[in-house]
């Protein structure tokens, strides 16, 4: 009995130090610095997520998000409490930034090309270097990344268009 009881104790460690490896791989240290996305997942007990007006828990209520919602991520406050969000339907407000986790898609390594990623599956605006929309660029496209500068990524469309793209909507491929 007490030989059961050692073995399947050793097991279960063998199992979990197994599992550990590969959630670290998931983890946002283990991204590619390009790779990093704007995405984050509302990480609840299974409740809703309190979408506010402002960074104060007092503040109005402007909706909620449920558990599990994958949220584009906008900006931060300076203490590091809370995030700004937009969520799919357009809710935008600041979320207490515990109930947060980071959330990748596509590769974590770069790899020159990029994919464009949006919460509603729309498409982005295509800009030039003095910010006019002169093209959209459909969700899923797959664009060539010639360098990024701060907020925006100089790309190349499939049909050879150049143009920038707002960082936020580029995933790796």
């Amino acid at each position: 009995m007490k030989r059961n009881f050692v073995i399947s104790t050793v097991l279960s460690l063998c199992t979990i130090l197994a599992v550990v490896p590969l959630s670290l791989a998931q983890s946002e240290e283990n991204v590619d610095p390009n790779c990093r996305t704007w995405y984050r997942r509302v990480t609840t007990e299974g409740g809703v997520l309190n979408v506010r007006e402002n960074t104060d828990t007092t503040a109005r209520i402007r909706g909620t998000v449920p558990n599990g919602t994958v949220v584009l991520f906008n900006a931060g406050d300076r203490s590091g409490n809370w995030s700004e969000i937009t969520a799919p339907g357009g809710l935008t407000g600041w979320v207490a930034e515990r109930f947060l986790t980071y959330h990748h898609y596509g590769n974590t390594r770069f790899t020159g090309s990029m994919q464009v990623k949006t919460l509603e599956e729309g498409p982005v605006n295509l800009r030039s270097p003095g910010g006019e929309v002169i093209a959209t660029v459909p969700n899923g496209t797959l664009v060539t990344v010639e360098d990024r500068r701060g907020y925006f990524a100089n790309v190349i469309t499939p049909q050879g268009r150049r143009g920038q793209i707002v960082t936020q909507f580029l995933i790796c491929n």
